[in-house]
């Protein structure tokens, strides 16, 4: 049995993954039963614990310890358009990523190459940043 990381999500994203899970049920997504035991062991809360990888969060992370991927956004299914910039929530790399904090590591199922541990490098939330600097003025 493995200890996994917590997965953190506010109540509003959690309403709106819940959305999204029954939506890949419906379509017989293969990540839709992986997403589902995300958000069985989600803690739902508000405000969310620093630097945890949400939906609109920049992210960058590693698999086994390799190269870092260059820096992506975590986005809903609906909203995703490019994957050289986007990571789709719904993709395995994007369930195992939603919830985790920097520095934290999950095994996740990577096809074409078995499992993997993926590891949170680097998360920024660009809104809470604009919120920061624009406190300055």
């Amino acid at each position: 049995m493995h200890d996994y990381p917590p997965v953190f999500v506010t109540p509003v994203d959690h309403k709106q993954i819940k959305r999204v899970l029954a939506a890949a049920y419906n379509a017989r997504q293969r990540t839709a039963p992986f997403l589902d035991s995300e958000m069985r062991r989600a803690v739902i809360c508000e405000p969310l614990p620093k630097h945890v990888v949400k939906p609109g969060s920049l992210v960058r992370y590693q698999l086994n310890w390799g190269p870092f991927s260059p820096v992506r956004e975590l986005v809903y299914p609906h909203d995703f358009t490019d994957p050289s910039t986007q990571i789709s929530l719904l993709s395995e790399i994007g369930v195992a990523l939603l919830g985790l904090r920097r520095g934290e590591t999950i095994p996740v199922f990577v096809p074409g190459k078995g499992f993997e541990i993926l590891h949170v490098a680097t998360v920024v939330d660009p809104e809470a940043e604009l919120r920061k600097y624009s406190s300055y003025q």
